[in-house]
């Protein structure tokens, strides 16, 4: 059976460790690495046309109070194809989860 411990958060000490630069830096690198993940195991599209799902993705690093923040933003096409889709004829489409199978690769590490 696993040991059961009690976990006290210092709420100062949590703050000023989120908002540090190195945090911030910290932050930034993994999810470009979980981009560049996804960027790497996505749908390839052989027509190069502007909605490809690698060229939708972006990375973005904000701050909310002074805590940081880092995200991977996809467009309305990238979440179409993790997610799947109907057609017209309401055939339904699944979702490659190319973004979820990063976030687990870069997990497990």
């Amino acid at each position: 059976m696993a040991a059961r411990f009690r976990l006290i958060l210092d709420e100062a000490a949590m703050h000023r460790l989120m908002s540090s630069a190195e945090t911030a830096k910290m932050l930034a690198q993994k999810a470009s690495a979980i981009a560049a993940t996804a960027r790497g195991s996505a749908p390839k599209n052989s027509k190069g046309s502007w909605n490809m799902y690698a060229r939708s993705l972006s990375v973005t690093a904000y701050e909310v109070e002074g805590t940081v923040h880092s995200a991977v933003q996809a467009d309305r096409h990238a979440l179409l194809i993790e997610y799947g889709w109907r057609d017209k004829g309401g055939r339904r489409h699944p979702g490659n989860h190319t973004l979820k199978e990063a976030l687990l690769k870069e997990r497990e590490g």
